[in-house]
């Protein structure tokens, strides 16, 4: 995909072939002020699969980062199972849908952690609202914290156990860019036919939303 999210892959891995090679101010300050080797290296494996990056200093980044990416891919209208995120497509007016995926070609949703170690988010049915993999629109925006990128799967699986005590998952999705590795070289991958989009921001954005 060229345009907005050419700016956007990691400064350390390169664009993904199907990209235009742009600034990459965004990954850069991201870089800048994040030295932790575990964001840097979750970035370089999720952006190697082909996924798309973007870091978000701050709300009217965020604002402005959906406005350009609904224009990138042509989608107004977004499936949203959760509530928490609706503020800020509301303020770069954009429209969402609570209950029915159809109603939607592209969809957002928190995770519970990105895998640095293999470039994965952990999702699962408390995001999707209890909706299957193959049910779920193809283009995918997924928010997280920072504080969310994790060295391994068992650290991501003692996240999960750590903030849902009360309402366990009951089935845990991994997405990946459909140019990852193994999603290539598996027969049926729901992730071969969908696109990722990571917006990873600080803290105390989401905390503002409460």
């Amino acid at each position: 995909m060229a345009g907005l999210f050419g700016k956007f892959f990691s400064i350390l891995s390169g664009a993904p072939e199907h990209s235009v090679s742009e600034p990459r101010d965004s990954v850069a300050r991201f870089v800048s002020v994040n030295d932790d080797p575990v964001d840097l290296t979750f970035v370089k494996k999720f952006t190697d699969g082909g996924g798309y990056f973007v870091y978000c200093g701050n709300e009217e980044e965020i604002i402005d980062h959906l406005k350009d990416a609904s224009e990138e891919f042509g989608e107004t209208h977004f499936f949203m199972p959760e509530s928490e995120l609706i503020f800020w497509f509301q303020k770069a007016g954009l429209t969402v849908s609570r209950e029915n995926p159809l109603d939607a070609n592209a969809m957002v949703t928190t995770c519970h952690a990105a895998i640095a170690q293999t470039g994965g988010i952990m999702i699962s049915d408390i995001q999707t609202a209890g909706l299957k993999f193959a049910q779920l629109p193809s283009i995918h925006l997924v928010f997280a914290k920072v504080s969310q990128v994790v060295k391994s799967l068992s650290d991501g699986m003692s996240a999960i156990n750590k903030s849902h005590r009360d309402q366990r998952p009951k089935a845990i999705i991994t997405l990946k860019g459909k140019m990852d590795e193994s999603v290539m070289q598996a027969k049926v991958d729901p992730n071969k036919d969908r696109q990722i989009y990571f917006f990873l921001m600080e803290d105390h954005l989401f905390t503002s939303l409460k």
